[in-house]
């Protein structure tokens, strides 16, 4: 049987031990999640490259792009700021000083109106597959 002085002991090295294994499983799991980002392939449009677009709901806008007809965006906000009013047009602001918009930071949206412009907060921004472009009906597609 332990005494308690070294039940203590041995509990405080077991506990020091999984707090010093905490940041190295911790830094493993970020590493393996910067290589699987890494991997995954980056789609990229550019701003001055925007040929329609079409506003489908509050939160979603799609763009299509001069890269070619099948390679449309899917903009996604987090306020549901958007309106399908056709007198309230987008404005886009490229971040960063390059009109490339790889991610949900590189675009500020805004919808104008008379009175003055409501900021968009970007959520997301996605490429469609092939497929997902040819499951868009008619009146959906920018």
């Amino acid at each position: 049987m332990l005494n308690p002085a070294t039940a203590v002991a041995a509990l405080g090295a077991l506990t020091l031990a999984g707090c010093a294994a905490a940041p190295q499983a911790t830094a493993r799991t970020m590493t393996a999640m910067a290589e699987r980002a890494a991997d995954a392939p980056r789609a990229c449009f550019r701003v001055s490259a925007i040929r329609a677009q079409k506003i489908v709901d509050r939160n979603t806008v799609l763009f299509r792009t001069s890269v070619g007809p099948q390679d449309v965006f899917r903009l996604t906000m987090r306020n549901a700021c958007l309106t399908t009013s056709a007198s309230d047009p987008l404005v886009l602001i490229p971040s960063g000083g390059s009109d490339t918009v790889c991610d949900r930071m590189d675009l500020d949206v805004r919808v104008a109106s008379p009175i003055g412009s409501t900021p968009c907060l970007v959520q997301e921004v996605h490429k469609l597959t092939p497929a997902e472009v040819a499951a868009l009906g008619p009146g959906e597609r920018p």
